[in-house]
């Protein structure tokens, strides 16, 4: 019998097997389905992990094994170049200009320092540098080509073992066995020979130096940079080993520098020495060139400096006092000094006037002191007031006759002169072997016009025919121009390289003279004619400008003077030194089949004929007491 108590009961039963017997127990299956699937996934993911490292390792071990050997090498190895020795620069007899010594720099390698602040407080407190050397150091660690940064120069050893006792403070500072270089006669070679000092950005970026590893100094001007590449040599290097700390544990490579090769000049020392002396307390400068091959036997720029001070510790004060000066000692008169050419443009003057037919040699003009210009108020005068009365082109120029040329350069025209001017040289680098050389100024309407926004008038034209107004010469361009004159139309490229010398290989490599012939084509006998007027101004008493010069033993020299204004003749009266006119000789010698060539412009000097044609007198007369010299021994 079913009652209402049993059939709850049962019900309730029912519930229960429903909930927790039969589909329970179908349940536990599931749950161990699901924990293989997980023990699966598991296992696929640890696969996976494990080949990922498999992978990685294999790209570490195998694949990427030469990378990451480099890389633990460049930890443990380093390379340190090795300081090529420079090359000597000596004259065309041997004598030395520049040369080497050893000594010690303490420096520090950027990558052995890893906080760069702490560096600066360090070495700060260790060596109580000064604030302007603290100031290059930190030029050093900028400068991206450097790494080594140099501390302190030129130090002994006993100095480092005093900063040895407290080197623990810095442990990266080492001393380091360095070439640093030396001048003989640097003032008066200041502007031949050069300096080096350190390299700078301004360098690695002017394409002109090749820079290479190790490189730390190179030839700022003169020779010393326009053969930087042949002086410099080849750097060597050392494969060292070292430990966690950066420190040196063995050299397991080393390749030996290759020594820069030796250069000779074509200066000749002694010449140079003298005609610098003849310069002393003057400005300007003395060119002794050979027309015949174009070798500069001496190249004064006046006044020299110290170029020692450059290769050691030049302080910020010694530069400025050295630029600030009034003498600008730094500028190289030689090739980059402008001046108006004055009376000695006029036997070029004259030679053309006489090639292009518009004078001929018996021309002859009447100076009455001044020449009156069509349409201008002023009359320009002649430097002898009371004039010269009829002269000719010859006796013009053994006069230097103003008025002769202002009447010529009219007639010639501004047109062509500036047209046939510049075959002599003028207004054109000569492509001397330094850097820094001007072209001077050969002016034409087409300059003026650009220049000043202003037509060429008449007056100016006869400014251009004594050598006055806007032309601008440098003493080289003198130089070369005389010597055209004296080589019959024919001379060389002016040079300072003689031969260079590898001491190694004894490999010698000698200028070529047959690349740097300079021909200007002339009517050799207008040629004789102006050459002859030259030899006038020298040897005709009376006559000649510079008559009064003491005669050379047996040589005769052919020469012409020139004064140039540096402000209005009569402001030139006033006397104060920067006022008075610049004073100018060119000639040659001898005479007849001339040796050499020489040229003088001394700033400020007064008349040519009195302070310029001496000096040249004197150092030619030097050169051939020399010469003769040489041929009794």
């Amino acid at each position: 019998m079913n009652t209402k108590a049993r059939k709850d009961s049962i019900r309730k039963q029912l519930k229960i097997e429903e909930k927790y017997s039969w589909d329970r127990m179908s349940d536990s299956d599931e749950e161990r389905n699901s924990h293989s699937k997980r023990v699966i996934i598991a296992i696929i993911l640890v696969i996976i992990v494990f080949g990922s490292y498999i992978s990685q390792l294999y790209q570490l071990q195998v694949s990427s094994h030469e990378y990451y050997l480099v890389k633990a090498e460049d930890n443990r190895i380093k390379i340190r170049p090795i300081q090529a020795f420079r090359g000597l620069i000596l004259d065309r007899n041997g004598k030395i200009l520049a040369k080497n010594y050893n000594t010690f720099d303490l420096i520090v390698k950027k990558e052995r320092v890893t906080d760069v602040d702490l560096f600066y407080k360090n070495i700060q407190k260790l060596l109580k540098l000064s604030n302007e050397k603290m100031i290059s150091i930190k030029k050093q660690f900028k400068n991206r080509r450097l790494k080594d940064v140099v501390i302190s120069e030129n130090i002994t050893l006993e100095e480092f073992s005093q900063i040895s006792v407290d080197q623990y403070i810095i442990p990266e500072l080492e001393i380091t066995p360095v070439s640093k270089r030396i001048y003989k006669h640097p003032e008066a070679l200041a502007h031949v020979v050069g300096y080096i000092s350190k390299l700078s950005e301004s360098d690695i970026e002017s394409g002109v130096i090749d820079i290479r590893e190790g490189m730390t100094e190179v030839g700022k001007i003169g020779i010393e940079k326009f053969y930087q590449n042949l002086l410099v040599g080849k750097p060597g290097f050392e494969r060292l080993e070292t430990n966690a700390q950066g420190e040196v544990v063995r050299i397991l490579d080393k390749s030996e520098p290759e020594r820069g090769v030796d250069i000779y000049l074509t200066i000749d020392l002694d010449l140079q020495l003298f005609a610098y002396e003849k310069m002393k307390n003057k400005a300007g400068s003395v060119i002794v060139m050979n027309p015949n091959n174009g070798d500069l036997l001496a190249m004064v720029s006046a006044p020299g400096y110290d170029t020692n001070i450059f290769t050691k510790k030049l302080t910020t004060k010694s530069y400025n006092e050295l630029i600030s000066r009034k003498d600008r000692p730094l500028i190289n008169r030689s090739i980059a000094g402008l001046y108006p050419p004055g009376s000695t443009i006029k036997p070029f003057v004259g030679l053309i006037a006489l090639d292009e037919n518009i004078f001929t040699r018996t021309t002859s003009v009447t100076c009455s002191g001044q020449y009156k210009l069509r349409n201008h108020k002023r009359p320009f005068k002649c430097w002898k007031k009371e004039g010269h009365g009829s002269a000719d082109l010859a006796y013009s120029i053994a006069q230097s006759c103003d008025v002769f040329f202002y009447r010529l350069a009219e007639v010639t025209g501004i047109d062509m002169l500036s047209q046939k001017l510049p075959k002599y040289g003028f207004g054109k680098k000569t492509y001397i072997d330094l850097y820094n050389e001007s072209t001077g100024l050969m002016p034409d309407r087409d300059w003026k016009r650009k220049t000043k926004q202003l037509p060429w008038y008449p007056g100016e034209t006869l400014n251009i025919g004594i050598g006055q107004g806007y032309m601008l010469t440098t003493p080289i361009q003198l130089a070369v121009a005389t010597s055209v004159l004296a080589g019959q139309g024919e001379t060389f490229v002016p040079h300072l390289f003689l031969k260079s010398q590898n001491i190694i290989t004894d490999e010698i490599n000698n200028y070529n003279y047959d690349q740097n012939k300079i021909s200007v084509s002339m009517n050799l006998e207008n040629l004789d004619v102006v050459n002859r007027a030259m030899w006038r101004v020298v040897n005709e008493s009376g006559v000649g400008t510079a008559s009064q010069l003491r005669k050379v033993k047996s040589i005769e020299i052919a020469g012409k003077t020139g004064t140039a204004q540096v402000y209005s003749l009569d402001k030139g009266k006033l006397g104060a030194k920067e006022l008075q006119d610049h004073a100018l000789f060119i000639s040659f010698a001898p005479y007849e089949n001339p040796e050499i060539v020489v040229a003088v412009i001394v700033e400020n000097g007064g008349g040519g004929s009195t302070v310029a044609a001496p000096i040249a007198r004197d150092v030619i007369n030097k050169y051939f007491q020399k010469k003769d010299k040489v041929a009794k021994k």
